[in-house]
Formats: C-alpha cells, structure tokens, sequence
C-alpha cells in the first residue's frame, strides 16, 4: 500500500523546465522540511499551473505527496496533487537573512567534504545537500543556443500532431488545446547560458559545479 505523507516543504530549488514523453513540460522542485531534511518533488506542470499556484523561492509549500516509484533516490516525492501545492507562508530575507540561514545553515546538514557527498550518493543515503566549499576558485558562463526545435515538441506527452507552431523568430512553439495545456502555451526557449564555477573542498580536491539558466 502505498502510504502518503503530509508534508510541509521550504522551497528552495526549482530548476528550469524540461520537456518529459510522459508528463509533458515539467520541472523539478526541492526543499527543506522543518527539521532541515531534503525532499524532491517531480514531476511538477509549474507553468500550466494557475498563477496564484505558481510558488516563489522560499514559499512553505503544505502538500500531500508519495514515494516516487521510478527514482530510487531518497529525497525524491510525487505530489497526490498538483492543486495543493499552494504557498501557505513566505520565508524573506528580514534580519540579514536570518530565518534562511537558520533553516539552511544550522538547522539543514552542511557538508563541506567532498568524499562524504560521494560516498553517500554511491551508497544511495544522500542526492541533496548543502555544501560549503572552502575556496571557489573561478567562475565561467558561455552563451547556448536558446531557441527550441520540433524534436523538442515531439517529447511531450501528446503527439506533436496535437500542435500547432506559430511562425515566431524565436523559436518558440505553441501548442494546441489540449489535456491541461492552455490554449495559448508555448513550450519554452532552451536555456541560454551555460555556467560553471570551480571550488576546492577541505580534502584539497578541486571540483566544478555546472548550471545553466
């Protein structure tokens, strides 16, 4: 039976979003509960969501979720659903960040040892953390492609015999009305930048840290 859990989650992470055969355009969201512990949630519709659904970093999400079935990872939940997730309270940045800091600096496990993230990552204990690196050592972003393709649109969850592509220079596409799309939805631009910051931990093992936004 699968068991469902209460959960009220600290966002602090939500990555771009990403187009899923399965679930369509989605994107990842991450967090802390109260007492400091990571959960992931995927897949989350954040742009087909209404827009007072649409949370902010630093929301308190109240929501029921389940055990992923798909990703072994600890952290990783699915929302029962996607109407709950609604903001219930906003952590801001009052008193120099005070209330962040306590939740993510003291009250979260704070790793500054690269071989501890490993080991629990081969050991299938940890896939979130925060980690403290002793030395960021540089910082380099180059400019990607940003427009999106018809393969891209073939990815979602529907046929892209579904859709219709407005004649946009930017590449964007539009898709029809269907499912819990909206009528005017474009899928979104691919990311533009590319960035990578390197840092050495306190093992002395330098190591690269890649985003892209």
């Amino acid at each position: 039976m699968v068991e469902v859990k209460q959960e009220r989650i600290l966002v602090t992470v939500k990555t771009y979003p990403t187009l899923s055969r399965k679930y369509g355009e989605t994107v990842c969201t991450a967090g802390v509960r109260e007492d400091g512990t990571w959960v992931r949630m995927y897949p989350v519709p954040f742009r087909r969501m209404d827009e007072e659904q649409q949370y902010k970093k630093y929301d308190w999400l109240q929501c029921r979720v389940v055990r992923s079935s798909t990703d072994p990872r600890p952290e990783t939940y699915r929302p029962v659903d996607e109407r709950e997730l609604v903001a219930v309270d906003h952590v801001g940045t009052d008193n120099n960040w005070r209330e962040r800091r306590r939740l993510l600096l003291q009250t979260a496990p704070v790793y500054d040892r690269l071989d501890e993230l490993i080991a629990g990552a081969k050991a299938n204990e940890i896939s979130l953390a925060v980690f403290r690196p002793t030395r960021v050592t540089g910082f380099i972003w180059s400019k990607k492609n940003a427009t999106g393709t018809r393969s891209d649109c073939g990815k979602c969850a529907k046929p892209p015999t579904s859709m219709t592509y407005s004649p946009t220079t930017r590449g964007e596409r539009r898709l029809g009305s269907y499912g819990n799309y909206p009528t005017a939805f474009r899928i979104v631009l691919k990311m533009r930048w590319a960035k990578r910051a390197s840092c050495k931990f306190s093992i002395g093992k330098p190591a690269r840290c890649i985003g892209s936004a």
